[in-house]
């Protein structure tokens, strides 16, 4: 039997870490031990219950911690009070979530779809209509969606290899488009440290700085530069070529996710099949400096930041004789001496949380098949 893999990690500045695996997520606080969970497997905890059914797509928590808001398959939004874990308010999003998060101060949560839709909803109980107002619209898959520090700005990134930015809450005032990616954009980061910039990474292999007042590009950092080792070394492996990704078979280095640490000033980066997490520095200029990679014992499913510690996901060893400890799903890593190292204990408490059985590992999908644009034609029931 093998461990479900943990999906999703999002933190809260207050120390909470959700782990989505499946169909269920455990919180857990900054040491690691579950505090609450969508499962009924795990006892003397807090129980969440009442969001929707089906796989967990996403989730997030308000910039106060206050609120967590999960998505679920079946396009329920659930907003729960991370103080009792009661829920405080759910509607049906029109379309399949993509992406979500909440404005600064908590009092709406912002929702992106795979139909190219962004919508706006209160999070008070009170609220009186449960249907989102659209918030803006792209013509192609929206792949994240956040909210800038000290400006007025909704910054959202799409499949066609553009980065938006909209005045808030007036979003139909567009404020500048980012050019310059030639794949999919899949993450965008920003950080209080750098409020009038941006962070974002593509399935280009590539992760860019950008000026959120004017659009321009600021500075390309070509991944493949500090990545491609893990391929010459055999520790990164092609896939195989299949109608619902063209390219599998190449040398790629599609960027899961980019965070923002706040201290040291430094942004993560998660990269499909690489087993490592990439750091770069931010410098002044601004500028993105000292880029290297940190190994981990398989490549991530997803990349988060709780506090100055970096957490990263992936999925259990299909075998044995794979390396690193066979059922591990995460690792905490810890700066010191000016490098990211394992912190042991919060590592151990992260892979003592209890998962899924299943007969098998289960694979993760690629991020090229949605962000191959052929995947539109595809039926889908689940629309």
């Amino acid at each position: 039997m093998a461990r479900t893999p943990i999906t999703h990690v999002e933190t809260s500045p207050q120390g909470l870490v959700a782990l989505v695996y499946g169909t269920n997520m455990h919180v857990a606080d900054s040491a690691g031990k579950v505090v609450a969970s969508t499962s009924d497997g795990v006892d003397g905890v807090a129980k969440i219950s009442g969001s929707g059914k089906g796989e967990i797509i996403t989730v997030a928590f308000s910039h106060d911690g206050a609120l967590l808001a999960v998505c679920t398959g079946d396009k329920t939004v659930t907003i729960f009070s991370t103080d009792d874990w009661a829920p405080v308010r759910s509607l049906a999003a029109a379309k399949r979530p993509t992406a979500i998060t909440f404005d600064l101060e908590g009092a709406n949560l912002i929702i992106a779809d795979k139909f190219g839709e962004v919508h706006r909803t209160p999070t008070a109980a009170s609220a009186g209509s449960n249907k989102p107002d659209l918030l803006l619209g792209h013509v192609s898959i929206v792949c994240d969606v956040k909210v800038a520090y000290e400006q007025p700005y909704v910054l959202t990134c799409d499949r066609d290899e553009k980065l938006r930015v909209s005045k808030y809450p007036n979003a139909y005032n567009i404020q500048a488009f980012g050019l310059g990616h030639t794949e999919f954009v899949t993450s965008i980061a920003t950080a209080r440290f750098a409020p009038d910039n941006a962070v974002t990474g593509a399935g280009d292999g590539t992760v860019r700085l950008w000026e959120l007042s004017s659009g321009r590009l600021l500075q390309t950092v070509n991944l493949k530069d500090v990545l491609a080792k893990y391929y010459a070394d055999g520790r990164a492996k092609c896939g195989v070529n299949s109608f619902e990704d063209h390219n599998a078979a190449e040398q790629r280095y599609g960027v899961l996710r980019v965070r923002a640490v706040e201290e040291p000033r430094m942004f993560v980066v998660a990269v499909e099949r690489i087993p490592a997490v990439v750091v770069v520095e931010f410098g002044d200029g601004p500028a993105l400096v000292n880029v290297r990679a940190v190994d981990i014992a398989r490549p991530p499913t997803d990349v988060a930041v709780l506090g100055s510690r970096v957490i990263a996901a992936y999925a259990p060893a299909a075998s044995e004789a794979d390396a690193g400890s066979s059922d591990a799903l995460a690792v905490a890593l810890a700066p010191k001496a000016g490098e990211l190292t394992v912190d042991e204990p919060l590592t151990a408490a992260l892979n003592a949380v209890p998962t899924q059985l299943a007969e098998s590992v289960p694979s993760v999908p690629s991020i090229y098949i949605w962000g191959n644009k052929m995947s539109v034609d595809r039926p889908r029931d689940d629309e």
